[in-house]
């Protein structure tokens, strides 16, 4: 079995503004700690997972609950039991050698993106929303994933961005100034923790495209 690596550091977490929708889908079940502890006796196996960065590592399934420190970029848990939306994951260093992330941040494959995909994300929020607030450079950032996923578009970062007529930051070449700092965390948690909106949002402009509206911001409309 692993033991389980604990970050204390905790980072700030950033708040992001979303649709009332989405906030709808997102209340979850109640769920106890002694459910999980009755379930114990029929375990198996493990699952082994992999982390999103900057997870909450909680001591008990719940929002509220003391956090024991935070997760770090693609590390490797082992799920004992899920339920409710929440995992039990082996932790060795913790009381009764277990604790709880939101099965949403756990993964069955490592996040993998190269020093390129980065610098063209980066570059990408810097022309296109550098001077918006951070949910708006990641609204942008979604919409690139959710291009590389679409059938329509390419499937890499860099030729969804760089495809011709798509992006007016190539030619307006305002995509080359310098990333802000913000720019740069963006980039990289977009990167490392995918699309904050649905997959089938693949248009980002001033003004309406596509089928509908999904959102709209004082800076762009997010249609599909």
């Amino acid at each position: 079995m692993r033991k389980l690596l604990i970050v204390g550091t905790l980072s700030l977490c950033l708040t992001l503004t979303m649709p009332m929708a989405t906030w709808a889908n997102n209340i979850e079940e109640t769920v106890t700690t002694a459910q999980f502890e009755e379930a114990l006796p029929y375990v198996t196996d493990m699952t082994p997972k992999y982390t999103q960065a900057n997870v909450n590592i909680r001591k008990e399934p719940n929002v509220n609950s003391e956090v024991y420190g935070q997760t770090l970029l693609n590390m490797s848990v082992d799920v004992i039991v899920e339920i409710g939306g929440w995992s039990m994951i082996y932790a060795e260093d913790c009381e009764n050698n277990y604790a709880f992330i939101k099965s949403e941040y756990l993964l069955d494959t490592e996040i993998k993106y190269s020093e390129e995909d980065l610098y063209v994300m980066a570059h990408l929020i810097a022309g296109e929303a550098q001077p918006c607030d951070d949910a708006e450079q990641r609204y942008v950032a979604s919409v690139v994933l959710n291009r590389v996923k679409h059938p329509g578009f390419a499937n890499t970062i860099k030729d969804v961005v760089f495809e011709k007529g798509q992006y007016a930051c190539i030619p307006k070449r305002t995509y080359y100034r310098e990333p802000t700092e913000s720019n740069w965390a963006n980039a990289k948690w977009i990167l490392e923790n995918g699309s904050i909106i649905p997959d089938y949002v693949i248009w980002q402009s001033k003004d309406k495209q596509g089928k509908g509206v999904y959102l709209k911001t004082k800076w762009h409309t997010y249609c599909y």
